[in-house]
């Protein structure tokens, strides 16, 4: 009788529950583990943070860590530690029995078998948790780069352009389009400059702040101040009016 993979990707599963791809990525996955939950470790360690003087070592220090660990460093390190220690008890490895047997080497000792896991009725839910997990602490050891929005796309209607904060090319998340930071900018102003929209400094910013410009309203009073814009009887200004200066402040 054909077996299938337990993932009910239809592939065929052989000896085991799962496919030949997904054997692979759970084995990518352990030892993706068993290479940053090192990093993880100490990363917990600095945010507990109990002083220069504690040397009785990472685990120690970070268990016993008077405050609350930012991002719950240690917490996904404790889960992670239980899940391979009950996936190396599974497999009958001899370290996992060994409260001091870390998670490297536990992941070492199911990488040499682990049939008994992806064999099981329950190989499905072995396969989910650990790739889950690898990824978990992947995050957490190396976070995505962060993003920042460089303003409206010009490209389509409620886009927003998004890159690496000193990247020159963004990314539109609603059309996909790639757009230069210096284009976007340029699009927005000429934008502005045929707007008639009055209204308040405050007001002003605000439409500023929808068109992706950060231009806060005191920098507007300070403009009215210097004479370099002039209101209206009841204290508006217009976009077209703040446009020339937004691009005289880029230059």
């Amino acid at each position: 009788m054909t077996r299938y993979c337990a993932n009910r990707d239809g592939n065929h599963a052989g000896e085991l529950n799962v496919c030949a791809p997904c054997a692979r990525r759970f084995r990518e996955a352990l030892a993706s583990i068993m290479v940053d939950t090192p990093a993880l470790l100490l990363i917990a360690n600095r945010q507990a943070g109990t002083g220069e003087n504690d040397h009785t070592g990472i685990r120690g220090r970070s268990a016993h860590a008077p405050l609350l660990l930012r991002e719950q460093a240690w917490e996904l390190y404790c889960r992670a530690e239980q899940l391979v220690r009950l996936a190396a008890l599974q497999c009958g490895c001899p370290p996992a029995v060994r409260r001091t047997a870390g998670i490297p080497e536990l992941a070492r000792g199911i990488l040499k078998d682990d049939k008994p896991l992806l064999a099981a009725p329950d190989a499905r839910l072995w396969w989910r948790d650990v790739v889950d997990m690898a990824g978990k602490v992947n995050r957490a050891v190396d976070p995505p780069q962060t993003r920042v929005a460089f303003g409206a796309c010009p490209f389509c209607t409620n886009g927003v352009v998004w890159g690496e904060p000193r990247a020159h090319m963004g990314a539109c998340r609603s059309c996909g389009a790639e757009v230069n930071r210096t284009y976007v900018a340029d699009r927005l102003l000429d934008r502005l400059a045929k707007s008639d929209r009055k209204g308040t400094p405050k007001q002003m910013s605000d439409q500023c702040a929808k068109a992706g410009i950060r231009l806060p309203a005191s920098t507007i009073r300070t403009w009215i101040h210097q004479k370099r814009l002039t209101p209206d009887t009841n204290g508006h200004v217009t976009l077209r009016d703040i446009a020339p200066l937004l691009r005289r402040r880029a230059d």
